[in-house]
C-alpha cells in the first residue's frame, strides 16, 4: 500500500489573530494562472486584495522572497476532515473547492509552530536558524540572512508533541 502524502501541521501558539479579530482573515489561494489551488496549513501567502465580489475573502498568491511582511498571512485553518477515515492533522489540506482558508496576519513577537513540511532550505531546521520568505509558500530556513529576502523570524525552539516535531518561530521584523 502506498504511503499517503503528509501535509504540514501548524500551531498558533501566540498569534495576535487568536484574540484580535482584525488580524484573522479568510482567504482563497490561487496559483500563477489565478486558478483556485490547494494550500497546506503552515504555509504563507501574499494577500492580493479582496476576491472579486467579496467583502471578506482575500485573494492569496505565492509571495516573492522580497514581499513585505505586512502583506503576508500564515495559513492556519481548523482541520475539519471531510473523509471520516482521516484523523491525523498531517492528512489535512485546504482544498481549492472547499470553504475559504483561515489566515493570520503576522506581527512582531507573534509565535507559531510548524512541522518540517512547511519549511524549505538546505539545512536541517534548528534553534537559532533564521526564517525568511522565498519565492514559494514554504518558509525558507537559513543560517545567515539572504540578501534580498524578507526575514520572517527566528526558530526559537524545537518541540516534540506526540507524533509531530514543531519548529517554533518567533516573528522578528
Amino acid at each position: 500500500m502506498a504511503e499517503e502524502t503528509k501535509y504540514a501541521v501548524v500551531r498558533t501558539d501566540n498569534m495576535t489573530g487568536t484574540d484580535v479579530a482584525a488580524d484573522l482573515i479568510s482567504l482563497r489561494y490561487t496559483d500563477e494562472n489565478s486558478k483556485p489551488a490547494d494550500i497546506e496549513n503552515g504555509n504563507v501567502v501574499k494577500l492580493d486584495g479582496l476576491m472579486e465580489n467579496s467583502r471578506e475573502v482575500y485573494k492569496a498568491v505565492t509571495p516573492s522572497k522580497a514581499t513585505q511582511l505586512s502583506d503576508i498571512a500564515l495559513v492556519a485553518s481548523v482541520e475539519i476532515m471531510a473523509n471520516e477515515r482521516k484523523r491525523n492533522l498531517d492528512e489535512f489540506i485546504n482544498k481549492a473547492d472547499a470553504r475559504p482558508a483561515r489566515g493570520y496576519r503576522l506581527h512582531d513577537g507573534d509565535v507559531f509552530g510548524v512541522t518540517k513540511e512547511a519549511l524549505s532550505g538546505e539545512i536541517a531546521p534548528a534553534k537559532g536558524n533564521l526564517v525568511e520568505l522565498d519565492a514559494s509558500t514554504k518558509l525558507k530556513v537559513v543560517k545567515t540572512a539572504t540578501s534580498g529576502s524578507t526575514q520572517v523570524g527566528v526558530i526559537e525552539n524545537v518541540e516534540i508533541a506526540g507524533r509531530y516535531t514543531y519548529y517554533v518561530i518567533r516573528i522578528k521584523k
